[in-house]
């Protein structure tokens, strides 16, 4: 069977932007709107108004998961071409539509807050509560600390031309953004691949050196666009009466912040030990230290690629290895073309999976280029479509599960690949390369995310008392860098906040810290998954299903017995991260050694 890297996405609304099915389904979807807002307002709570209020939550869920099936498509046609003009008139269309409907559950959400807790109790006893019992609670809970409904409503609809409007603006300018690189049209995200992934360290350096005069010809633009996206915010959370910007993204995380301080604080305390691993890296390197454009480089020259059919084979065959579930969700995605893996000019870089709930599918993105980091993306994303697809039989409102457990699936499937590379292993040149992706993994996500928590914390504080210009955003991101880095790098990327649409996200404030939560909970678990052996399969999926129920450390406690705002955990799993320097640093050496006079630097030309 010849497997096609390109996606379908016809199936869920043929023609695409292009066609009828999608603007057809908006057009029902408004009028559901309109029908849900002028329906009477609800009465307080009885037993005789409980029908009332059933139909009402009922149809909320079912208006947010339509949207969801519009909006996340949309994202889906936008990443796949990023100069789909129709598509982004479509994306401002569900923008309005999500504005409506948030106003809708304000309004409910408020009439939650205003019931009796004996009346709202026996709400939640309900048979087809109980499931959302959780979220519910945490919508009448927010209610409460949120302004009155008719200013909340005005807020959502204002955001709309406003806050996310800024979002949309930085998505336009970046994604049509092309350079010419090695004598062809290239897009800022196949410049971003090759310093990230080339082997050659010459073209790196080139490549990193073009992408930054690229964000340095956008970054006033993006420094407006990030400058007022967080006045916005600040000036939200000042009438709100919230002291802190953490508010907001530890409830949408669902995480307390005693066991975010728990984390940084460990990492903080271990995370130098990877100096030892920028050392060993730069000898093979033969330089004297490391540069930004080196961090997610693979270790010398690797002639190693893979085909499509050959990556996605290695990650259903490792991960059947380890759990026959996770392997048929992934080889029913490969095969049912649920997968934008085609290397192309004109998408968006990175890399997501989004699932099209009235489907029950899920759809991933990304741009396959052959290597082992591509490999791992795959199977990255996999992760993310097995998480939504053991919660597809569960009521739509107990499947959003907060972003600090959306990576838990995801770290998970990578790390199984990661183990089964160094199996595979056939000297200790693979066994070098695959460690170094993994300490390069372990770079990303202890000092690189943290680099991007310190900035956003600085740069708020700074914002509250006016603009920033770009030579100052520079400035802040540079420290950052210099302190989560603890001065391990030869050169930075101070135009970081500019490059990375992370901090453009304006639906997920602080798109950051929730990526090291989730691969130090997922390296945690995995390290349990082993000592189980067979018997954790079931213990794996119950804990996914209840990621839409529960808060984070729940989650935790309930399923794996773990306080996580002790340091205890994280000190295991910070630990488990950083013992594979050890072995990096025995393997560099000898590499080293050998290669002495060599005219060729060490590499390896096995395959996996």
């Amino acid at each position: 069977m010849t497997l096609i890297e390109t996606w379908d996405l016809d199936s869920i609304f043929a023609g695409g932007s292009s066609g009828d099915a999608l603007p057809q389904f908006l057009d029902q979807l408004s009028t559901s709107l309109s029908q849900a807002e002028a329906a009477a307002p609800l009465a307080p709570l009885t037993e005789q108004s409980r029908v009332a209020w059933l139909e009402t939550i009922q149809t909320l869920y079912d208006l947010n998961m339509r949207l969801h099936q519009a909006g996340e498509f949309i994202e889906c046609l936008q990443a796949q071409n990023v100069k789909d003009d129709r598509a982004r008139q479509l994306a401002g269309h569900v923008d309005a539509l999500g504005a409506r409907l948030g106003t809708l559950w304000t309004n409910f959400a408020a009439a939650c807050a205003a019931q009796k807790e004996k009346d709202w109790q026996a709400l939640l006893t309900e048979i087809e509560l109980k499931p959302l019992a959780y979220p519910l609670n945490e919508q009448r809970e927010l209610a409460r600390q949120k302004l009155d409904p008719i200013r909340e409503g005005l807020i959502n609809e204002l955001a709309t031309d406003g806050y996310h409007a800024w979002s949309r603006l930085y998505d336009l300018i970046s994604g049509e953004k092309e350079v010419q690189f090695q004598n062809k049209a290239t897009s800022l995200g196949q410049l971003q691949g090759k310093f990230v992934d080339d082997p050659n360290r010459t073209v790196r350096q080139k490549a990193f050196d073009l992408y930054e005069d690229a964000w340095t010809e956008l970054a006033k633009p993006c420094a407006l666009a990030l400058n007022y996206q967080a006045g916005f915010r600040l000036t939200l959370y000042k009438h709100r009466a919230w002291g802190s910007v953490l508010q907001e993204p530890l409830q949408k995380n669902r995480l307390s912040r005693d066991t975010l301080e728990a984390m940084w604080s460990v990492i903080d305390a271990k995370s130098a030990r990877l100096l030892d691993y920028f050392a060993a890296k730069a000898k093979l390197y033969g330089t004297e230290s490391l540069s930004w454009y080196d961090m997610d480089a693979p270790v010398g020259e690797i002639s190693q690629s893979f085909s499509y059919a050959e990556a996605t084979d290695f990650v259903v065959d490792n991960v059947r290895s380890f759990n026959p579930d996770i392997a048929d969700y992934c080889r029913l995605a490969i095969d049912g073309r649920w997968i934008e893996a085609e290397d192309r000019a004109g998408k968006q870089a990175g890399a997501f999976c989004t699932n099209m709930p009235l489907n029950e599918e899920t759809r991933i993105f990304m741009t396959f280029n052959g290597s082992f980091n591509s490999l791992l993306t795959l199977a990255h994303e996999l992760g993310h479509g097995y998480h939504s697809w053991v919660m597809r039989d569960l009521p739509y409102g107990a499947r959003r599960y907060p972003m600090s457990l959306a990576e838990t699936a995801s770290t998970f499937n990578e790390l199984i690949v990661k183990q089964a590379g160094l199996a595979a292993a056939g000297s200790d040149q693979d066994r070098l390369t695959i460690l170094g992706t993994k300490l390069n993994d372990a770079v990303s996500f202890l000092m690189n995310i943290r680099a991007r928590f310190d900035f956003e914390m600085e740069f708020f504080r700074k914002r509250a008392k006016g603009q920033l210009s770009v030579e100052e955003l520079n400035t802040l991101m540079l420290t950052a860098q210099q302190n989560a880095y603890k001065n391990g790098l030869d050169r930075y990327h101070p135009l970081f906040w500019a490059s990375k649409l992370h901090f453009y996200i304006t639906g997920y404030p602080f798109y950051n810290f929730p990526y090291t939560f989730g691969y130090l909970f997922s390296n945690g678990l995995y390290a349990q998954a082993v000592a189980d052996g067979p018997d954790f399969a079931k213990r794996y999926i119950a804990l996914l299903r209840d990621t839409g129920s529960m808060s984070t450390e729940a989650v935790a406690q309930t399923h794996l017995g773990l306080d996580l705002t002790q340091p205890d955990f994280w000190e295991m799993a910070v630990d488990r991260v950083l013992a594979d320097v050890d072995e990096f640093e025995r393997l560099a050496a000898s590499t080293v050694a050998d290669y002495v006079g060599s005219a060729s630097p060490p590499g390896t030309s096995a395959r996996l």
